[in-house]
């Protein structure tokens, strides 16, 4: 799909739009969801009433202007094609519109993101320094406990958003659609990532866990609109705990937290009702 988008000059939002709404046909559509295009697929959008096959068939228009009529007596004795004068019709130059690069405006944001990053960092080193010199406390012994500290008190930070692609299934399947293709990491938990385990009753929000770097990314991937949590349909969990990326299991096409980590979740963030099913699907 990345590569129809980048021919078509739009972006992979756009790109499924059509297809839903049956502009663009898709030559094969895998078990994944996938879709995989021909040539014909894409002329047959960029030209849906054939008029590409039609301007390479037919000749160029052509501007016929008649000369002043003569006395009949000389009409007679001239050829038709000495009284006419053909002109071609230049064809105005076509100018496409440029596409937008979203992967290369999410990478100039997550570069942002990270030199902000290093210089609060840097900012907390400079103050624990300061604090060590006061105490006669080494600055590094100071700095390490901050740290930890701050690792044992800080929460996972949650945001909520709907979406405009749909319900549950297709936000799912878009994001792992991006993150392959953009080489990021994520893991759905709670109730998206017991269901992969085993079917369980109905609900209505996915949670997963993404980096805090690639939170924007997300955001335009798929059109995410902020709302409280009674209102979400999505829970993007921000995480840079390297385990979850690296324990993680791919069921069903998708990407889960481990069991362990999965359980401990639902412990922890989920009801009692649900603690009691994960219990049960996951020993």
């Amino acid at each position: 799909e990345s590569e129809v988008a980048d021919v078509l000059g739009v972006s992979l939002r756009s790109v499924y739009r059509y297809l839903e709404e049956g502009k663009l046909d898709a030559e094969i559509k895998t078990a994944t969801g996938r879709h995989r295009f021909s040539k014909k697929n894409v002329l047959d959008f960029l030209y849906p009433d054939g008029s590409e096959q039609k301007k390479q068939a037919e000749p160029k228009a052509v501007l016929i202007e008649k000369a002043p009529t003569p006395k009949k007596s000389v009409v007679e004795n001239v050829k038709v094609e000495e009284v006419v004068k053909v002109a071609e019709v230049e064809e105005p130059a076509v100018v496409e519109e440029a596409p937008i690069d979203w992967l290369a405006k999410f990478r100039e944001a997550a570069s942002k993101y990270k030199e902000e990053a290093e210089k609060t960092q840097e900012s907390v080193v400079e103050e624990s320094m300061s604090m060590a010199d006061t105490m006669h406390v080494s600055p590094e012994d100071t700095l390490v406990q901050d740290i930890r500290e701050s690792k044992a008190t800080e929460a996972p930070k949650k945001h909520y958003y709907r979406s405009s692609l749909g319900g549950l299934k297709d936000i799912a399947q878009n994001i792992d659609r991006g993150t392959r293709s953009s080489l990021l990491d994520y893991a759905f938990t709670l109730n998206a990532g017991l269901s992969l385990y085993k079917p369980i009753k109905p609900f209505s929000m996915l949670h997963a866990y993404v980096k805090s770097a690639d939170l924007i990314f997300f955001e335009k991937l798929l059109s995410l609109t902020p709302t409280d949590e009674a209102n979400a349909q999505l829970c993007l969990i921000l995480s840079e705990e390297a385990s979850i990326y690296k324990t993680k299991e791919e069921l069903h096409g998708l990407f889960v937290v481990s069991k362990d980590r999965l359980l401990a979740d639902v412990q922890s963030l989920g009801d009692s009702v649900l603690a009691s099913e994960a219990s049960s699907i996951l020993k």
